[in-house]
């Protein structure tokens, strides 16, 4: 009982302390407020995204999320704001879900307490916040997976290419344009960003590896600098590239059938299990009975 309310005080406690944060925030220093001064201000946005970037501010200032959630973040062209919002919501869902239904319950003529409820709102609300995080790491993770497929197949296509005399940079934007999907678009912007800058082709291709976090990208552009200015030495080297990668996506799936079955087999044991239950109890009433 005590321990419920020292939590319910917690709580409120800490309600308090964040209105009055939003209600008194830090004074801005004196370079920032002239920074201001000469800045166009902002576009005014809508009501909504007003209101999910006053919900996100503070756990920004706290440092979330963290850095290796803004690293999937990135992968998906998903901003910092609507992120936190949704983990905002999931939590808000988690708590009020359950002490909903227990009002509900209460003023139908139940009498359930209040302790386990809180118990309970607390764990879904914390649940629901990391939800949004395991959620945005898979999505993350498909994308980069979807990478790596695009890149084994761009380079299946390249060597040949350069072997009929095409140069790099033209056999993989020739590739890269009949690719499809979101990986080959990254890939064409990088390329398009090394022509348009004139900057050396491993550059761009080194940046979108270390943004995406496909550490394959990063290898390919590491290839093509140490391969540069010689020909068959690129067209040795990504072809040796190319293999390594296919043979790394096969070991991959067949890493992933093998979870897949593993996943797949615990529900047909616990099947199993309740069919011979069944087949065990009739033997076990009739011989209790004797």
């Amino acid at each position: 009982m005590r321990l419920s309310l020292a939590l319910i005080g917690a709580v409120i406690a800490a309600g308090v302390l964040f209105i009055g944060y939003g209600l008194r925030p830090p004074r801005t220093g004196l370079a920032a407020a002239i920074d201001e001064l000469f800045t166009a201000p902002a576009p005014r946005l809508p009501w909504r995204r007003r209101l999910l970037t006053a919900a996100a501010t503070p756990l920004l200032r706290a440092g979330l999320p963290r850095a290796r959630v803004r690293a999937d973040l990135a992968v998906l062209d998903r901003t910092l704001i609507d992120h936190l919002a949704r983990q905002c919501g999931l939590a808000a869902l988690g708590v009020l879900a359950p002490a909903a239904v227990v009002a509900a319950l209460n003023s139908g003529g139940a009498s359930i307490g209040f302790t386990v409820p809180l118990w309970v709102c607390l764990l879904l609300g914390v649940g629901g916040f990391v939800v949004a995080d395991v959620s945005a790491h898979d999505e993350a993770e498909k994308r980069r997976l979807l990478m790596r497929h695009t890149l084994t197949a761009l380079l299946d296509v390249v060597p040949p290419a350069l072997a009929a005399g095409a140069g790099i940079e033209q056999a993989l934007t020739d590739a890269a344009r009949h690719a499809d999907g979101w990986a080959a678009h990254r890939i064409r912007d990088a390329l398009d960003t090394a022509r348009r800058t004139r900057t050396p082709l491993w550059e761009p291709l080194r940046e979108l590896g270390a943004r995406t976090g496909v550490v394959q990208l990063e290898q390919l552009a590491g290839t093509l600098h140490l391969a540069s200015g010689e020909g068959a030495r690129i067209r040795d080297a990504l072809t040796q590239r190319g293999a390594a990668l296919a043979e790394r996506q096969s070991s991959d799936m067949e890493a992933h059938a093998d979870a897949a079955t593993e996943r797949m087999s615990l529900p047909l044991m616990a099947l199993a299990g309740v069919f011979l239950l069944f087949l065990i109890y009739p033997a076990i009433a009739g011989f209790a009975q004797i």
